[in-house]
């Protein structure tokens, strides 16, 4: 059903615009192999375990099949049972403030019509705040949520988010308003389509997981753009520039997190094989 979900999107998303080429993107700033990578790849994996989880079922454990403890949940199974459901499940997010010094904020990505709805809402919603042009679907659901954790949490000054898909969108546009208000804030996603038509380079300390085969992050076509450190799941090198290859090569298979999550294993001392990763999302 999910892949059903990612598939409309796409093809929603080819029909409402041109393809945006290299000609309208910036190629300034600095770039570098897995050796420079500007974050740890341990890092990059806790966000995708993170952005992975956020997408289970709570009832995964009703029946006493699957047991909370089983590796694949990482001790993170509390945030599988508490996460926090918006508008009858429509939205999911989860804030882990388990460590002293900072607080996390994870957000699902697209799982349903509703969200697919905020996908194709193309139209461009000023922000006078920020002084930029934003996705208005990406920013009504981003509202939504963002109104919600503040009224429910004291947030640390340091504020990490993640997602993946429309996840990572969401964490984009939070990210931004919580930097403009003063916190210390590190963005990390997976698949993340654009959210913005201004490019801020590095501003937002965002780092943009990509495979370059997956369709999402070439979309909303231009006169969106993406900003920040993208980084190539496959070979971890990264960049400053935003250079997009050919949307013709892509897959919406190559879409998924649990697939980004074994791509990054595969690349640690322990990989998809020796940590007996599966898919849990179902």
């Amino acid at each position: 059903m999910k892949k059903l979900l990612v598939i409309a999107s796409i093809l929603i998303f080819q029909l409402s615009g041109c393809l945006v080429t290299n000609q309208f993107l910036f190629d300034e700033g600095k770039s570098g192999t897995k050796a420079t990578l500007p974050v740890s790849l341990d890092t990059l994996i806790k966000m995708g375990e993170y952005s992975k989880l956020i997408y289970t079922d709570a009832d995964i454990f009703a029946d006493g099949k699957v047991s909370p403890d089983e590796p694949e949940f990482y001790g993170m199974n509390l945030m599988i049972d508490e996460q926090y459901r918006i508008k009858d499940d429509a939205y999911s997010y989860y804030v882990d403030q388990s460590n002293d010094n900072f607080t996390v904020l994870i957000f699902r990505g697209t799982a349903n019509t509703e969200n697919i709805l905020d996908d194709i809402n193309m139209m461009r919603f000023y922000d006078e705040g920020l002084g930029l042009k934003l996705h208005t679907g990406f920013r009504d659901a981003a509202n939504l949520l963002y109104r919600d954790i503040r009224k429910s949490y004291e947030l640390d000054h340091k504020v990490i988010l993640t997602g993946h898909s429309l996840g990572g969108a969401i964490a984009q546009i939070i990210g931004m308003w919580l930097d403009m208000r003063g916190y210390d804030v590190q963005v990390f996603t997976f698949g993340s389509p654009k959210v913005s038509t201004t490019f801020i380079h590095t501003k937002l300390a965002h780092y943009r997981v990509v495979d370059p085969l997956d369709p999402v992050p070439f979309f909303p076509w231009f006169p969106y753009v993406h900003s920040g450190t993208v980084i190539d799941v496959t070979d971890l090198s990264w960049s400053e520039n935003h250079e997009e290859g050919a949307f013709t090569d892509t897959d919406g298979s190559d879409h998924s997190i649990v697939d980004y999550l074994d791509i990054l294993y595969n690349q640690s001392e322990c990989n998809a094989k020796c940590r007996g990763s599966k898919d849990i999302r179902e």
